[in-house]
């Protein structure tokens, strides 16, 4: 009888050691969880079907470009906000191609002190025109 008995206790000590360690892995994993949770709510989503991916659309150079220059086109150069913030507003809107990624952020740059700066504040005007006419030295194409 007591040959059972030893026998029954060896076999809980046994694994009580393993459920110690799954509870500490079960902790673990819930403290990455808590910290890096974008990372692990990702395993367990769902990935989108094609159906469900947003495609953007790929813009050639000539086709920004053209579309600049339509905005442009309809641009008042003179320090005029209502005009520059539509045209920012439009420009904002257009798709990029990485080659003129730099000119972008200049253009919206400058449009952008045009449109905050307005009347009121000569200097924005003057930094936008001399930002514009710095483009069209490097951009030939791009005329106001």
């Amino acid at each position: 009888m007591n040959g059972g008995s030893l026998m029954d206790e060896s076999s809980q000590r046994n694994w009580f050691p393993v459920i110690v360690v799954g509870l500490t892995f079960c902790l673990a994993f819930a403290f990455y969880a808590k910290f890096h949770g974008e990372d692990v709510s990702s395993w367990f989503r769902a990935r989108p079907t094609e159906t469900e991916r947003v495609v953007v659309p790929t813009v050639t150079e000539d086709e920004y470009k053209a579309a600049v220059m339509s905005i442009f086109a309809t641009f008042d150069v003179a320090p005029n906000p209502p005009s520059a913030k539509k045209a920012y507003d439009s420009l904002i809107l257009l798709h990029v191609p990485a080659t003129m990624q730099q000119f972008h952020i200049d253009c919206v740059i400058a449009l952008g002190k045009l449109a905050a700066g307005g009347p009121q504040n000569l200097d924005d005007a003057a930094d936008a025109r001399e930002r514009f006419d710095a483009m069209h030295l490097q951009y030939p194409w791009f005329t106001l």
